[in-house]
């Protein structure tokens, strides 16, 4: 059984491909298996190809003989099994090792409240008062900014606000954000990624303990050897929140096409990924909806492509700032190629089209343009105010 600290087994892998959700295949002592991975998250920027994993050997012999715990990141292991992370956050609570939690004994596991199930049901030591606490496992982060989450959470914003609904009926209740990197100083819901829970991270705030911590593990990966409170600056959330910013389109075309795009006529296209970079100063969500529908009166170049090719991924990038030009620009940087007056009639830029041959979401300097625009940029910001 996997409990903390972590004394089982653990073995070294590498990343071969996530099958789905909850399933990748990895590489161990040159044998490929399928191993079980308990993190629903996209963990775009940690499954690279090749990643370093740690793993435990499964529990039966059934077809999954391995469990993934952790993907190392510059030699830093993130702990990946979301089960595991309440059993630390349990483990430290009860050891007062937080700080915000000192004055309080964890009584029971997965606690309901009517239909509701939470992760952990907390008693104060003197007045016996109950504390309703979720524990988040947070994975997403690049310099000294942790965001959550990773994916879109339905799940996630309805906890919080069955959170301050607890609140609301003068039950103490609270949601802990579990930051699997040490450096990190600030935490900020993932508002690029799921408006609406950042939306609901603001407005529960007042009711509900949103609280956040940096973790770090020792080098054996056994257990947390350092610990420290992150701030939320909600000055930057408050500006930068809204329906406007700058977006990508990551579209994957089977086969070479020759496609008839507007005043460019009969253009050539190779099978492969396009990525395509817009803005939106209103209006970003319909905007980015209207170019993941096919059916439609073609209005700008973008339209063409998109009616003829299959799965298409939107990236907003949510921000005040004109960050379009920046983006074609960093694209012009890590792409194959550049298909030349595509989409820039209207700036100085040469194209906002550019070629992948493989999965941009697979390439490393893909994924770091992509942390500096959705993370990296906030902490000029964050300094600034």
């Amino acid at each position: 059984m996997l409990t903390y600290p972590f004394l089982f087994p653990k073995i070294c892998g590498h990343l071969v491909r996530r099958v789905n959700r909850f399933v990748v295949e990895v590489e161990v002592e040159g044998r490929i298996q399928e191993a079980y991975l308990a993190n629903p998250g996209r963990l775009w920027e940690l499954f690279l190809p090749g990643a370093e994993l740690l793993l435990s050997p499964g529990l039966s012999k059934g077809r999954m003989p391995y469990t993934v715990l952790a993907c190392l990141k510059v030699g830093r292991p993130v702990l990946l099994h979301t089960h595991l992370t309440n059993k630390v956050i349990r483990h430290l609570i009860e050891h007062g090792r937080l700080e915000a939690f000192r004055d309080y004994r964890v009584v029971r596991e997965e606690p309901r409240f009517g239909r509701h199930r939470f992760d952990l049901l907390l008693e104060h030591n003197r007045t016996g008062a109950p504390y309703y606490l979720e524990v988040k496992s947070c994975t997403l982060f690049a310099g000294r900014v942790a965001m959550f989450p990773d994916a879109v959470t339905k799940r996630g914003s309805d906890h919080l606000y069955k959170l301050q609904e607890i609140a609301n009926n003068g039950i103490q209740a609270g949601c802990l954000f579990a930051v699997m990197n040490p450096e990190a100083d600030f935490f900020l819901p993932a508002y690029h990624i799921d408006p609406a829970f950042a939306t609901a991270f603001r407005e529960v705030k007042e009711r509900v303990s949103v609280s956040a911590f940096a973790l770090g593990f020792d080098p054996g990966f056994r257990a947390i050897d350092t610990i420290k409170p992150l701030r939320t600056p909600f000055e930057v959330l408050d500006s930068e929140l809204q329906d406007g910013g700058a977006y990508l389109l990551i579209i994957k075309l089977e086969n070479d096409k020759i496609i008839t795009v507007g005043s460019l006529g009969p253009t050539c296209f190779e099978g492969g990924f396009y990525v395509y970079a817009g803005s939106a100063k209103r209006g970003l969500s319909q905007r980015v909806a209207r170019h993941l529908r096919k059916r439609k009166q073609k209005r700008w170049h973008i339209d063409y492509l998109v009616a003829e090719t299959g799965k298409i991924t939107a990236v907003p990038v949510i921000s005040g700032d004109d960050l379009e030009c920046d983006l074609a620009g960093a694209l012009q940087q890590v792409a194959d190629r550049a298909l030349q007056d595509f989409g820039s009639s209207d700036c100085r830029c040469r194209s906002h089209l550019f070629y992948f041959a493989a999965d941009p979401l697979q390439n490393p300097r893909f994924i770091d343009l992509l942390q500096h625009f959705r993370i990296l940029r906030l902490e000029q910001k964050i300094k600034g105010l």
